[in-house]
């Protein structure tokens, strides 16, 4: 994958990954202009492609699609429409889960910095698993998914409209029935709200 001259959106650039910020974001720098990037880790050194991009805008949004120097805490995501491009319900599931929590707990302790004045270190924020969390997986009580023209129900990409059709998510809780939900055809444009039992809505 070659990387050509920077002309907007779906421009491919070299990036060298800095802090995490909110959102399953990290921040880069193109050229001065910071750049928020998914998909990548801080000290990652990547090839992203450019979502947003405008001449006026004060930050540029990115995907990484090739990580060119990868950081120890990355892992291959358990869920298979985690990337660009594919659904936009998961920030980390490229992260270890022990380091997943250390940066949650970084933004939180940037925001609590930031807006509240308060002189607190990521160390002071506990993050905790919530309950039914099994090593990061099968803790989400309830799902609203989206269904495409075609009666397929998912998720949406990130900042997107459009529709991720899934055959299962491996962050729901189990008692969700979520496959079941899944394997249904649904009117177009419905927006099923899925809760604990499988009953959806």
């Amino acid at each position: 994958m070659t990387v050509a001259p920077v002309e907007g959106v779906g421009s491919l650039v070299n990036l060298v990954i800095g802090a995490v910020a909110h959102g399953g974001h990290c921040v880069a720098r193109l050229d001065g202009r910071v750049v928020f990037v998914r998909h990548a880790l801080p000290g990652e050194r990547v090839r992203a492609r450019l979502t947003e991009a405008t001449d006026g805008a004060r930050f540029w949004r990115a995907d990484a699609v090739e990580v060119l120097d990868a950081s120890p805490d990355r892992v291959t995501p358990r869920c298979g429409h985690c990337g660009p491009g594919g659904c936009g319900g998961c920030d980390f599931q490229h992260v270890g889960l022990v380091a997943q929590r250390r940066l949650k707990a970084e933004v939180v302790a940037e925001q609590l910095r930031r807006l509240a004045g308060l002189d607190v270190t990521a160390d002071e924020v506990p993050v905790e698993a919530v309950p039914g969390d099994v090593d990061g997986l099968g803790w989400r009580t309830r799902v609203r998914l989206t269904v495409d023209e075609a009666g397929r129900a998912g998720l949406r990409a990130h900042r997107s409209h459009t529709v991720v059709p899934l055959a299962d998510c491996p962050i729901a809780e189990p008692t969700l029935c979520l496959p079941e939900v899944l394997a249904r055809s649904w009117p177009a444009g419905a927006d099923v709200l899925v809760t604990g039992g499988g009953g959806a809505a």
